[in-house]
């Protein structure tokens, strides 16, 4: 049997944006045949989960277009959650374990970015451009799936690979400045929305949207390039907490865990 061969996750990521709208597309249709409301009624998240699920599977080795591969699994995510909507349901046994994981990844989505409980992207600053507001929103969800998937990963029973990517995402993040280290911390690891770190930090709710945007972007670009890139520098507006940390002698949670591991 073959080895399926699958795409890096920049190229995978890639995928997601480039096909997003396509995606949308199915389930629009799908909600139109079942007389629902395809954001209201959550189609449009399971046509994303599986989306995400198609690209991370995907072998282009195969001579088959990612369309032509992913179409299928995309409407019958779409389907199956209009059959939820409705009312209808099917034993639990038939989800695969990438199915439970994904749902489980998209549920703490859901807490991180609460706007997207309305269907909306998190989109911070609209630029005025849709399309290159979609496609920021559209990486930012993937990369914050990528860090809860690592940690979900490390703390169930890990495989070696699992290990490997995760030590890697913290010495990426243990780059970063004390409050970035933390703010990803509560987050992604303490479970908070943004909009509740920002009310615990005293801070305004769009610096920290702000921040987390500007991380987000620094996560992707280090990850790809298997190193820690230029640290993005401190908002304004966060730099009373900076002094915060620094005083109480704070290097980070990740600076931490790593300082532990190796000690």
């Amino acid at each position: 049997m073959t080895e399926r061969q699958t795409l890096s996750e920049e190229d995978a990521n890639n995928l997601v944006v480039e096909h997003y709208g396509w995606a949308e597309s199915i389930a629009r249709s799908v909600a139109r045949a079942w007389s629902l409301d395809w954001r209201l009624d959550g189609l449009d998240g399971a046509a994303m989960e599986a989306l995400i699920f198609c690209s991370r599977r995907f072998d282009p080795t195969r001579g088959i277009p990612f369309k032509g591969y992913a179409r299928r699994r995309i409407h019958e995510a779409s389907t199956e959650a209009a059959r939820k909507s409705k009312g209808w349901s099917r034993s639990a046994s038939n989800k695969s374990a990438a199915e439970t994981k994904a749902r489980e990844i998209s549920a703490e989505l859901y807490g991180i970015f609460p706007d997207m409980r309305d269907g909306q992207l998190p989109v911070s600053e609209p630029s005025g451009n849709d399309d290159a507001d979609m496609r920021a929103a559209v990486r930012e969800l993937l990369v914050g799936a990528s860090i809860v998937a690592t940690r979900q990963a490390v703390s169930s029973d890990p495989l070696p690979d699992d290990l490997i990517d995760y030590r890697r995402m913290v010495g990426v993040m243990a780059a970063l400045e004390p409050v970035h280290q933390w703010l990803l911390y509560k987050v992604y690891w303490d479970g908070l929305s943004l909009r509740t770190v920002a009310t615990e930090w005293e801070t305004d709710g769009l610096n920290v949207m702000r921040e987390h945007k500007v991380l987000i972007a620094y996560l992707q670009k280090s990850m790809a390039q298997g190193k820690p890139g230029p640290t993005p520098k401190i908002r304004p507006g966060l730099k009373a907490l900076m002094a915060k940390f620094k005083q109480e002698g704070s290097k980070g949670p990740f600076t931490d865990a790593l300082r532990n591991a190796s000690g």
